[in-house]
């Protein structure tokens, strides 16, 4: 086994949504003199084990079934600061002589704070999320939502703590991306996320 495998997280930032216009950079002002209105522009960068990448990724060492891979994510502050909602996908890929292939997810129908991903070529690969992490998140259709409002500058809870495999050699192969998503806590606009109903309530019921 070759232990140097490593676990590699890359990091999406989706920007604001205002207005019904979703999953894109937007910084707009009016024409006129009068009226300007600059939107806040939010990023949700992710941060592991207390470091943010600067590249993005980042490379964890496991030691033998086990690595340590504490996930969070930040509302960053600027110019436009404004305080968001934060969520979060987990998305486990194999590498193989095929290519990238999907990992088969399946949340525990239990509650309970793990995620069990099939390797395509058998074996299992466990996310285990951070114990009690349902005080602060909340799971829809694959995503995290983290249910407090996070004010500029500040981050979210923990949501993953650390990932274990069945087999040592899986880490050849296994690949996790963390992508994040942020929107303004204003306005409603949580409601472009079109979260079931439950979700969102829970939701505003933090604000």
């Amino acid at each position: 086994m070759n232990k140097k495998g490593l676990i590699i997280s890359s990091v999406l930032v989706v920007i604001l949504v205002i207005a019904g216009t979703t999953l894109s950079l937007l910084t707009t002002k009016s024409e006129t003199k009068t009226n300007e209105f600059v939107p806040g522009v939010l990023t949700a960068p992710i941060w592991e084990n207390g470091k943010l990448a600067p590249d993005n990724t980042s490379s964890l060492i496991p030691t033998d079934k086990t690595v340590k891979k504490e996930v969070q994510a930040e509302n960053i502050s600027g110019p436009h600061e404004v305080d968001a909602y934060i969520r979060v996908m987990l998305v486990p890929t194999f590498r193989n002589e095929y290519g990238t292939l999907a990992g088969d997810v399946q949340l525990d129908p239990n509650g309970g704070n793990s995620i069990t991903v099939k390797a395509p070529d058998g074996g299992t690969v466990t996310l285990n999320l951070i114990d009690g992490w349902g005080n602060y998140w909340i799971y829809d259709n694959g995503y995290f939502y983290f249910k407090p409002v996070v004010h500029p500058g500040k981050m979210t809870k923990i949501l993953l703590e650390d990932v274990t495999v069945s087999d040592p050699e899986l880490w050849n192969t296994f690949n996790l991306e963390v992508l994040s998503d942020s929107i303004q806590a204003e306005n409603n606009a949580v409601a472009e996320w079109k979260m079931v109903p439950e979700v969102e309530e829970q939701l505003e019921q933090y604000k």
